[in-house]
């Protein structure tokens, strides 16, 4: 690199560093500053403009304005950071979910409080200080973030896995052929939602990501039709507790204090009926967790529909009534 090109790769780094900090560059300031003209530095700023519309791939901001009150350009830092109140949030979420043993989750944390000015990071630090001093990991503290990766990159390319698997209250572990569809979080836990590998039937089989004891990435890849890729999100809106079971569609009379709550709950679930503050509701859902939630409403809630769930909840209930 000549000494021509050495200054002006140093120069756009300076431009770029002020304006990450905040600073408001002064056209004529940094060309008196490098020795250089106005028109140069103008093309610098918008060499940088350019950089942020390509990692973001978006060309119709700007990501750099001229503020005409202050005679200087500034960075819009509402495009480009996460504010002091987003990572608040943010924080706030990672530290509820529990999904991290405390290693991982103080790394996340940190770096993300870093991403704020270093006069706000103190705001941050006290208001999460007593959640992160009681935070209190799963017991099983396995560190997730690397598997999570890997397991992303061989759905992203269709990677036949083996694995070796550790069921739920089970000493033994189960080798597996599978192909990955894709990774899921609810209720404290990650998990890999994944096919036999060549399953003939559409049925997802659920694996708790730490429970995954030995993971081998095979040469073999599968194939699916794009019709028939699998989409988290609709299945995310009928399964509960990772529980997939049979597809089902479900009929309800709910009385309970928020039906806002059961909608939330149920994102496939539509009001058919309004009586005197009680709420017919239908849904689609996966059989085997829904029935765990369906239990949990109490005496607030009666199934209509189908039959056999009606009667599967009924000899669940009067199970129960033994243990009292």
């Amino acid at each position: 690199m000549n000494a021509k090109e050495q200054s002006k790769t140093y120069r756009i780094l300076k431009i770029y560093e002020k304006l990450s900090a905040g600073d408001g560059i002064v056209r004529k300031e940094m060309a008196d500053y490098f020795d250089v003209s106005k028109k140069t530095i103008k093309r610098d700023i918008k060499a940088i403009n350019t950089y942020f519309q390509d990692i973001n791939n978006d060309f119709q901001n700007e990501y750099i304005k001229y503020n005409y009150q202050r005679s200087a350009y500034f960075l819009n830092d509402k495009k480009i950071k996460l504010s002091q109140k987003e990572i608040l949030a943010v924080v706030k979420v990672l530290l509820e979910s529990r999904a991290f043993c405390r290693e991982e989750s103080e790394n996340i944390i940190n770096k993300l409080i870093k991403r704020v000015p270093l006069n706000l990071q103190t705001d941050i630090k006290d208001l999460i200080a007593n959640e992160l001093y009681h935070y209190s990991e799963l017991e099983h503290k396995t560190k997730l973030l690397d598997l999570i990766w890997d397991l992303s990159l061989a759905i992203k390319e269709k990677r036949v896995l083996e694995i070796k698997y550790c069921p739920l209250n089970k000493e033994n572990y189960v080798e597996r052929k599978i192909e990955p569809l894709g990774l899921m979080f609810s209720e404290y836990y990650f998990y890999l939602i994944a096919h036999h590998y060549r399953q003939q039937d559409d049925f997802k089989i659920v694996y708790r990501l730490d429970r995954l004891k030995e993971i081998n990435m095979s040469s073999d890849h599968f194939t699916h039709c794009y019709t028939d890729r699998f989409q988290e999100g609709e299945f995310r809106k009928r399964i509960q507790f990772m529980y997939p079971g049979k597809l089902i569609k479900i009929k309800f009379k709910f009385w309970g204090a928020s039906i806002e709550a059961v909608l939330d709950r149920l994102p496939t679930a539509e009001i058919i009926e309004i009586k005197n503050d009680e709420y017919i509701v239908e849904a689609e859902v996966f059989g085997t967790g829904i029935k765990m939630w369906l239990l949990s409403q109490g005496a607030k809630l009666e199934v209509l529909e189908p039959k056999e769930l009606r009667e599967e909840l009924k000899n669940t209930i009067s199970m129960m009534m033994v243990n009292y």
